[in-house]
């Protein structure tokens, strides 16, 4: 065990010293830079180019200019038509012009020509969305006019319209949007190692994996939702309604299995969790239904997944309180402060939303914060109840080796050679064969020079077995001074030059001072077939033979002993 110990030490110092030397490598290559900069001017333009004044729209008939976009216009009706003089322009012919309209259809003109359509009627205009109309058509056109027909009451938010080419409007975008890539790409990270760490706790027969793959589940779809919020995924075209629907469903479900994780985590308010699950769930399906059928517009029913998320802040509150406070279970206090904050966060986002000082697309931000912070916390806690589970496995290993090894000769003990002869009569070896050793005079050993010296000489003789008997078989204590070896397969035809090797390590070590000759040993060893296999009664009847194969070689050599003495 020291040895163990030690080379534990070692390997433990030696990783040290590997990241030591990591580290230093990258603080030797931060000051070479630092000491040697190659400096480089970037692109000179930070920002794309904007067309955000010289807009008019006709309320009740009346041209009225629009100072600056962003703008928002109240009372327009179905319809808001809006136009441009193109004659004081410098438009190149690879200009794109960017509009972003929200629960509208849009259609664009230069002049009297239609220059870009998106699909018409509301079952189309879902939610917020990019139109990209190329400048190109408009050559030698005076006048650019968009129209706008909207589904959410005659209201019109003018977001600020892009005008340059496709490669800086996409790379604006995707800067402006990094936020929530950048977010969702460590989400899925995370997701990916919480599915590890649940296979490896798996395979150990862990119940922590359940947990793990709902807080796995619940990372997934808070990514998938911000990714598909930010409509950045559309930023090539496709469809549409994918990004949509599909940022929908990962936010109507998004709270199931978060309250999965604390129902499976917790013993508390399992009841009250297990409702609401089904109950977001049950609501998913059943908007989505009723959109499907044109009963009602999907976005119309976020105030039922509102509802079921206000509700789901007392159950959870509950459960950590009677599980974290009362009974001062300190493995997930860090999740529940974290939990504190998120629903802080999504309540005061859902408040701000109906008093109509927060658009719902600019709730994601609080959502971001929230969920980090309860991530930290998770995290802090994961690793913790990981280290606990890791030590406790560590312990139960120590357990386990202590219920199979002998503790005076490290072979192993009566269990360990039980369960093997279990495990032989399953797998049905082709050869096997058994190696009886016993101690000779042991008692007399211990009456006339003490215990201490019987120690010493069983300890000599699992020495000499384990070396000479070790790389062929494996060697168990069974009783005070009895030995067995069992050799399977093609090892047991090396067993008499074994023998001959154990006999002169016996030699080599016994010490001639004991009263007594050494060792006595016996084998015996059979095949098996298909036609004849190895049975418990034939197992039995082997081990006899070995035994009687040292009762007689035993008695060989007390008959030698009595020859010698004088």
């Amino acid at each position: 065990m020291p040895v163990q110990t030690n080379a534990h030490a070692v390997s433990y110092r030696q990783s040290l010293l590997i990241f030591a030397a990591i580290v230093a490598v990258f603080l030797t290559a931060l000051a070479v830079a630092l000491l040697s900069p190659t400096p480089l001017h970037g692109l000179e333009r930070s920002s794309v180019l904007r067309l955000d004044t010289g807009w008019f729209y006709y309320p009740e008939g009346e041209r009225q200019a629009i100072a600056t976009l962003p703008h928002k216009i109240d009372g327009a009706g179905d319809e808001l038509t809006l136009e441009h003089d193109l004659s004081g322009l410098s438009i190149r012919p690879d200009y794109v012009l960017t509009f972003r309209t929200r629960y509208a259809s849009i259609s664009a003109y230069a002049d009297d020509t239609l220059i870009y359509r998106s699909p018409q009627g509301e079952e189309h205009a879902l939610g917020s969305m990019w139109h990209f109309i190329p400048l190109s058509r408009c050559t030698g056109a005076e006048t650019l006019t968009v129209v706008l027909r909207g589904y959410d009451g005659g209201s019109y938010t003018l977001d600020s319209v892009l005008m340059d080419t496709p490669g800086a409007i996409k790379f604006f975008l995707l800067r402006e949007n990094s936020g929530a890539i950048v977010f969702s790409f460590i989400c899925i990270l995370l997701t990916a190692a919480l599915i590890l760490i649940a296979a490896i706790l798996a395979r150990w027969q862990s119940q922590m994996h359940l947990p793990l793959l709902s807080l796995a589940a619940f990372i997934f779809l808070s990514g998938l939702w911000i990714l598909l919020d930010s409509k950045v995924t559309t930023v090539s075209g496709g469809n549409y309604a994918l990004s949509y629907f599909f940022s929908y469903a990962a936010f109507y479900v998004l709270p199931a299995p978060y309250l999965l994780y604390i129902r499976l985590t917790l013993k508390d308010c399992r009841r009250a969790l297990d409702i609401l699950i089904w109950a977001l769930i049950a609501n998913a399906v059943v908007c989505m239904v009723l959109h499907l059928f044109g009963v009602v517009p999907l976005r119309r029913t976020a105030i039922i997944v509102h509802a079921l998320i206000v509700l789901s802040v007392p159950a959870t509150v509950c459960a950590f309180w009677r599980s974290v406070i009362r009974r001062k279970d300190k493995q997930l206090f860090f999740t529940f402060a974290g939990s504190l904050v998120i629903y802080f966060c999504a309540l005061v986002s859902i408040a701000l939303y109906y008093f109509g000082i927060l658009h719902i697309a600019s709730s994601t931000p609080f959502y971001i914060v929230g969920l980090s912070i309860l991530l930290i916390g998770m995290t802090a806690d994961i690793v913790a109840s990981f280290g606990r589970f890791w030590h406790q496995k560590e312990t139960s290993e120590q357990y386990r080796q202590m219920a199979v090894e002998d503790g005076m000769t490290a072979l192993g003990n009566r269990n360990a050679f039980l369960l093997h002869m279990t495990q032989l009569l399953k797998s049905q070896p082709r050869q096997l064969a058994f190696i009886m050793i016993d101690i000779d005079d042991l008692k007399l050993i211990n009456d006339q020079m003490g215990h201490h010296f019987g120690d010493i000489a069983i300890h000599i003789a699992a020495a000499c077995i384990r070396s000479a008997f070790g790389p062929i078989g494996h060697c168990y204590r069974i009783g005070g001074d009895e030995f067995v070896v069992v050799v399977t397969g093609e090892a047991v035809e090396k067993i008499p030059e074994r023998v001959t090797r154990f006999e002169q390590e016996m030699l080599f070590r016994w010490d001639n001072s004991l009263p007594s000759n050494g060792v006595s040993y016996g084998y015996a060893s059979a095949e098996f077939s298909h036609d004849s296999p190895l049975t418990e009664l034939r197992l039995t009847e082997l081990q006899e033979q070995a035994d009687q194969a040292l009762y007689l070689h035993k008695q060989s050599r007390k008959v030698v002993t009595e020859s010698n003495m004088p």
